[in-house]
């Protein structure tokens, strides 16, 4: 099962792409090998809106601002490290919500942000090791 903020990407990005109902259940089972977006896995997800993107979906830029706190900011700049490409919000959204059980890094509180950043740093060193 996909991540719920996944999920909502596509239900977007089928709602502005203005697809019907049997064109989209078609690209899911084309793309993602699924009746129905709630059995996609991570995976199938990321592939069904690369799909929405190639056909002309384009996400909209977030207009939160930044993080205030600078242990929070700490945290997306070490998981920015350990992705090769773009950061991916909703990746250390889901890893938070699994270590710490809240939606985002910015409802840690500090003894949780900074369990977050050692467990992050000791990540980062054993992938580069």
């Amino acid at each position: 099962m996909s991540h719920p903020a996944m999920l909502a990407k596509i239900h977007i990005a089928r709602k502005e792409l203005g697809l019907e109902e049997a064109e989209y259940r078609a690209l899911l089972q084309r793309v993602g090998k699924v009746e129905s977006a709630k059995d996609l896995s991570d995976r199938a997800a990321a592939a069904v809106i690369a799909e929405f993107r190639r056909l002309g979906w384009e996400p909209r830029e977030s207009k939160r601002s930044p993080a205030e706190r600078a242990d929070i900011r700490k945290i997306y700049a070490l998981w920015g490290a350990l992705q090769a490409g773009p950061l991916d919000r909703e990746a250390l959204r889901a890893w938070v919500k699994r270590r710490f059980q809240v939606s985002a890094p910015e409802f840690l509180k500090p003894p949780q942000a900074r369990e977050a950043i050692e467990q992050l740093k000791a990540w980062q060193k054993r992938v580069s090791a």
